[in-house]
């Protein structure tokens, strides 16, 4: 039936190709706008210029094209996605998070101070740095008067001041007063005086037993370092726990020369300018001897040290850090 119905159109369904042509029951009527869009779609050489630019699926009704659509694609979704969008008129929409980070705040910059502020800011870290000093150089205790003339001015002085004496007239009339003192009380003075040297001697070496050997080796640098900044002169604490530094060749060279007499009448100035020019012409044989003592006397010295302060001395420290390859 379909192939009479397409030879008995006439016109233009003799050009319709059989094999592309649309297969439908005879029962239903097919209307000429229809034919005439398929012939259109199956021909081209029956369309003109202006319609080969026509897509066969614009030219083909909308119900025809739903009713040979098997399979979806993906043009096809998201033209209905978009479809659907529309109709409700909403739009989704999704949050991005920074990918930065907040920069953080930059610190204030400093600000410059002035020559003024630093030498006081330098003043400061000196007075510090003096009071530590002083903390660690500890402070013996006060000693008793050893001289008899100082003794015999401490007395007169109570007279003296009693009087309501004041000034230079003071010193004066001190002076004067202990120069006229009785001999049985200069010889009471005088006993005093060494019985007070005594005691001095008994409280220093108590209060030095009072502290261990590294506090008081500690005592002495900081003196040291208070000496030359202060430019005062604070003597060393006296110790006899503290370990002897080791003894140099040259030095133990110079014991032995100066032992046997040759110097006897020489100033000490000259005596270490004519050692120095004998140590020179020594042969390497000659000084062997005097190594060898070095040698010895400094591992005497690391022995003692690490067992009087409990710690090894810097230069076995800086060798252990960084021993040799």
């Amino acid at each position: 039936m379909p192939r009479n119905i397409i030879q008995g159109g006439g016109g233009i369904l003799r050009y319709l190709q059989r094999s592309n042509a649309l297969v439908r029951p005879s029962r239903v009527a097919i209307a000429n706008g229809l034919v005439r869009r398929i012939c259109l779609s199956t021909n081209g050489h029956l369309v003109n210029w202006t319609t080969k630019t026509i897509r066969p699926s614009v030219i083909l009704s909308r119900p025809l094209i739903n009713s040979f659509a098997t399979t979806s694609t993906h043009d096809d979704e998201t033209e209905t996605t978009r479809a659907e969008g529309s109709k409700t008129g909403k739009t989704k929409t999704t949050k991005k998070g920074s990918s930065k980070a907040k920069a953080k705040a930059k610190p204030k910059p400093r600000k410059k101070m002035t020559d003024k502020q630093k030498e006081a800011k330098k003043v400061e870290k000196m007075k510090e740095l003096v009071k530590q000093l002083k903390k660690t150089a500890l402070e013996p205790p006060k000693k008793l008067i050893e001289n008899p003339w100082n003794l015999a001015i401490a007395t007169v002085a109570k007279e003296i001041h009693a009087r309501g004496v004041k000034g230079p007239d003071f010193v004066a009339q001190c002076s004067q007063l202990a120069q006229s003192i009785s001999a049985e009380e200069r010889e009471r003075l005088a006993a005093e005086a060494e019985a007070n040297k005594a005691a001095n001697a008994a409280a220093y070496d108590a209060w030095i037993q009072q502290h261990t050997p590294l506090q008081i080796r500690e005592a002495n640098a900081a003196r040291r370092r208070l000496n030359k900044i202060k430019n005062t002169s604070l003597r060393l604490l006296r110790d006899d726990r503290q370990v002897k530094r080791p003894r140099t060749a040259y030095l133990l060279y110079m014991l032995d020369r100066t032992a046997e007499g040759d110097f006897k009448y020489m100033k000490a100035k000259d005596i270490a300018v004519r050692v120095t020019e004998e140590w020179k012409g020594l042969t390497s044989t000659e000084k062997e001897k005097y190594l060898r003592q070095a040698e010895a006397d400094r591992e005497r010295y690391r022995q003692e040290y690490l067992e009087v302060y409990g710690e090894e001395t810097a230069t076995s420290r800086s060798t252990t850090a960084s021993p040799s390859p």
